[in-house]
């Protein structure tokens, strides 16, 4: 029989190792001796599990349907939605923050991250009733919180360095959901936050140099990154908008 590796499996599956040993932990993998690696029954039950999870469906769902043998029954996304929002105001910290570390463990970071965690942070930003400020800035302790620790941990691990580095930003929550997406990635993420005209002093430890660019980047930051190109340097611009912003 055919095995792969972990590597390989996270390669062609884009799962971190860290949720695939926790589906496995929570009986969704079937058993197997992972000395010779993953076999081809394995991968299938992993791609069902990716599958179902970015549908926003639990752990427990997912398992629930495995005992019974009936299609997993989910609200999805939403239900989880809610549960934030409810723990924005009325939850502890403590529970905020294992709720965080729960869902980064449980899906994959692209799903959790573009499902989630930036429809929760867009919705807190236009928020206006009572109380707004406090759940926003509730939302902001969380995700800097879980990226410090998620950077933390992929050191102790040999996790690829990249430094991503903010060139403008809508909000403040922007660049570090893109810290925890990119640690789910198999990185191991230097965030400088603060914006300015100025390029981040960047190590040569880091493999990687991404430009985080939110809201459009000047003409200066564009030259820089232009002429680091040019140098043969790891540099790459991301964020959804890279327009060429001209000050008057």
């Amino acid at each position: 029989m055919k095995h792969l590796s972990t590597d390989h499996i996270c390669t062609i599956t884009g799962i971190h190792p860290a949720n695939l040993y926790r589906w496995h932990r929570y009986g969704l993998i079937s058993a197997g001796d992972f000395t010779e690696g993953w076999n081809e029954t394995q991968l299938e039950d992993i791609r069902n599990v990716k599958s179902q999870t970015a549908r926003g469906a639990t752990l427990s769902e997912i398992r629930d349907s495995h005992q019974s043998g009936s299609p997993v029954r989910s609200f999805g996304w939403t239900a989880l939605k809610g549960e934030l929002l409810w723990l924005l105001e009325f939850g502890s910290d403590r529970a905020l923050i294992r709720y965080v570390r729960g869902i980064v463990r449980d899906y994959s970071s692209d799903d959790m991250i573009n499902s989630l965690l930036r429809p929760a942070n867009l919705w807190l930003q236009k928020d206006t009733r009572q109380g707004a400020c406090r759940r926003l800035q509730r939302f902001h302790q969380c995700v800097v919180q879980r990226a410090d620790t998620l950077t933390r941990m992929s050191g102790r691990s040999g996790n690829i360095p990249l430094f991503l580095e903010a060139i403008s930003v809508k909000d403040d929550n922007e660049i570090w959901l893109e810290a925890i997406r990119l640690s789910g990635q198999g990185f191991c993420v230097e965030v400088s936050p603060s914006v300015s005209n100025a390029p981040a002093t960047v190590s040569n430890r880091h493999e990687h140099h991404l430009m985080w660019c939110g809201a459009g980047i000047s003409i200066d930051m564009q030259q820089h990154f232009s002429h680091s190109i040019g140098a043969g340097k790891p540099v790459m611009l991301c964020g959804p908008d890279r327009t060429v912003v001209r000050h008057s």
